[in-house]
């Protein structure tokens, strides 16, 4: 026969057959006295089988009652023996089952020594102090009931507390911090003492993202040579948990062999972390020698310096001799942050930048959000701390290296030390390369000065990149380019409007579009008067595919004429943008050797393109044979009749821009 699987069961059925057997007993005892024999045998079986059950039913009755008590008993000893609240067993009405699980909840709150020699060997094996903060949690849990922990390591340098590592529950934000000094976490790291705080007290000591009413936080102190390390902080479930003294006892211990494990995985991550910077530094001393673009070496100073900071963000920009305007910009977030023209002069007025300009002295901000110094610009309203470095050369400042982070009081001495050194690199670097008249003011400047207001920044950038090629442009040039005249058709029938009108309404815009258009083709810019602009391709840096840069050119003035046409409408009636593109010989040259002073452009390749702009009708674009014509889209140009441009001179093939070019050529 199967026995039932409850105790309580189990105790009810030996119970009633008990009963049952000492009623037959009693009855055949009393029959036995009486010496009378039952007259109906069946009958009396039964009535000393139920007065039997009667029997055994007290008997259980009395058995449960006994348990009861007995478990409650147990259960108030087991509390009042290991000093701390137990939590009522899942026993579903069996006191037995209830009994057991009291004994096993009071045996966990006793720490066994067996548990510390496997603790220190996984402990010693940990990669990192997430893991090694894992293991520990895991061992806490077979005597404390932990819900998660989290590690706070003492940064001695801002006398903060920042989470290194989090599990379990304990989900705080990273960039959240504790104040050695503000706190009374950080009161209790000072003090040397573990300390036990309420679901109430929890919230406000440190941000945990769970529910208040059912968490406890219990804080012990880390020290190393008795001196402040961190602060292990540990959930406990419960909203009013305690401990007692072996449980207590326990935590120091292995919090005293966490503290090794830790010890030994900072360590290591720090001398990764210093190895890494080494090498970086090692790549910047071969960089030096290196023979590449300034702006690309530049660039690997800049990634250097985030790598080193770890840092999100970093801009270099370089200043011209009057620290006035920035000349170039080096950002490791191109597509995020405005362009150049919109910032810089904000920047240097009134940003950080513009305050270690005239400070002339590097500085890092805590948070963002408290210091004026720092312009939330769309693209870096993220940041929360920043670093800024001026790039000095004697009394003058070259440049300035910006760094930023999302974390609030990310940076510290030390990483203002470190970009302050690479910011020595890239001034050397700049040195090395002649860069912004260091080595030789007088010509650098020149050339800069000569040619910054007629071409883009990236191709000014790629002529003073080149020492041969600035000494070339210094004197007087003859060659072959290809030269884009655009004019504005039907300005003399205008002109009887009113100079504001006209300048706002046709010239102005007109101007914008022709700049647009031939900059952004790395063409040289020219206003030649009378409603006439000149773009020259192939001078001053000299390029291959100057004939589809022109002709990229071409097509994007002829729609923007197209649109001004509709601006205009009838009060501008006839006018209209016509172009030329012609190629042929140049001669170039620097006028005068003060700021300002125009250049000297001329030759046929000008007056074939502006005879080409006075043909064309109403946007169209005329060209003749360009060079490389073998390498075109045949179907870009539409052959026309061939044309005599001078008196004298043989006819040469002519061309009407047909749609806009797709492709750029290679050279």
């Amino acid at each position: 026969m199967r026995l039932p699987g409850s105790n309580i069961r189990r105790f009810t059925t030996f119970a009633v057959a008990a009963g049952c057997g000492i009623g037959l007993l009693i009855y055949g005892f009393a029959r036995l006295v009486e010496g009378v024999a039952p007259s109906d045998m069946v009958r009396a079986t039964i009535y000393a089988l139920l007065s039997g059950v009667a029997i055994g039913l007290a008997f259980a009755v009395a058995i449960r009652l006994v348990l009861r008590q007995a478990a409650i008993d147990l259960h108030a000893y087991a509390v009042e023996l290991i000093d701390a609240p137990l939590s009522s067993p899942t026993s579903s009405g069996d006191d037995v089952v209830y009994m057991r699980e009291t004994l096993n909840q009071a045996l966990a709150y006793i720490p066994r020594p067996d548990d510390f020699q496997p603790l220190a060997g996984e402990l010693a094996t940990a990669a990192d102090s997430g893991v090694a903060l894992r293991v520990l949690v895991e061992y806490f849990n077979r005597h404390i009931p932990v819900q998660g922990a989290v590690l706070l390591l003492l940064d001695y340098e801002r006398s903060l507390l920042y989470p290194e590592a989090i599990v379990g529950a304990a989900d705080v934000d990273r960039s959240a911090t504790v104040d050695l000094y503000a706190s009374a976490i950080g009161r209790a790291l000072r003090e040397r003492r573990d300390v036990m705080y309420s679901s109430m007290e929890m919230r406000r000591l440190l941000p945990v993202a769970v529910a208040a009413s059912d968490m406890s936080l219990f804080c012990l102190p880390l020290l190393v040579r008795e001196q402040p390390y961190g602060m292990l902080c540990v959930l406990l479930a419960g909203g009013d948990a305690r401990l007692n003294e072996a449980q207590r006892t326990y935590a120091r211990s292995v919090t005293d062999m966490f503290i090794l494990a830790l010890q030994s995985a900072v360590y290591r991550q720090l001398f990764a972390r210093e190895g890494d910077r080494l090498a970086a530094f090692e790549q910047l001393g071969n960089l030096i020698d290196d023979s590449e673009r300034i702006d690309r070496a530049l660039e690997q100073v800049l990634r250097v310096a985030a790598r080193v900071t770890d840092s999100a963000h970093g801009t270099l920009l370089l200043l011209d001799p009057e620290e006035r305007e920035v000349r170039l910009r080096i950002t490791l977030k191109e597509g995020d942050v405005l362009p150049l023209s919109i910032t810089a002069a904000p920047i240097l007025r009134h940003g950080l930048a513009g305050w270690a300009l005239r400070e002339r002295r590097a500085d890092l901000i805590d948070d963002t959000e408290r210091d004026t110094r720092w312009l939330p610009v769309p693209g870096l309203d993220t940041m929360r701390s920043a670093l800024v470095v001026p790039l000095l050369f004697g009394e003058r400042a070259l440049g300035i290296l910006t760094l930023a982070h999302i974390s609030p009081r990310h940076y510290s001495r030390r990483s203002l030390a470190l970009a302050s050194a690479l910011a020595a690199y890239a001034v050397t670097v700049l040195a090395r390369s002649r860069r912004d008249e260091m080595l030789d003011p007088g010509r650098h400047g020149l050339v800069r000065r000569a040619f910054e207001p007629y071409v883009a920044p990236e191709v000014l950038s790629d002529l003073m990149a080149v020492p041969e090629l600035i000494e070339r442009r210094l004197e007087p040039w003859r060659g072959r380019a290809v030269v884009l005249c655009v004019g504005v058709r039907g300005l003399d029938r205008i002109e009887d409007r009113s100079p504001d009108v006209l300048m706002r309404e046709v010239i102005r815009p007109f101007s914008e579009a022709a700049r647009a258009a031939i900059l952004t083709q790395r063409g040289l810019l020219l206003h030649a008067g009378e409603g006439v602009v000149l773009g020259v391709f192939g001078y001053p840096v000299p390029d291959e595919a100057m004939a589809m840069q022109a002709l990229q050119a071409a097509a994007a003035i002829q729609l923007a004429g197209r649109r001004l046409r509709k601006r205009w409408g009838a009060p501008g009636g006839d006018t209209a943008l016509s172009v030329g593109v012609a190629y042929g010989d140049l001669v170039a040259g620097i006028i005068g050797m003060q700021p300002g002073e125009p250049m000297a452009l001329f030759g046929a390749a000008i007056r074939d393109a502006r005879r080409l702009q006075q043909l064309a009708r109403a946007d169209e674009v005329l060209v003749n044979e360009l060079p490389n014509c073998d390498t075109l889209d045949k179907g870009m140009l539409e052959s026309l009749a061939p044309l005599v441009t001078a008196a004298g001179s043989e006819p040469r093939p002519l061309f009407r821009l047909r749609r806009t070019p797709t492709e750029r050529v290679q050279g």
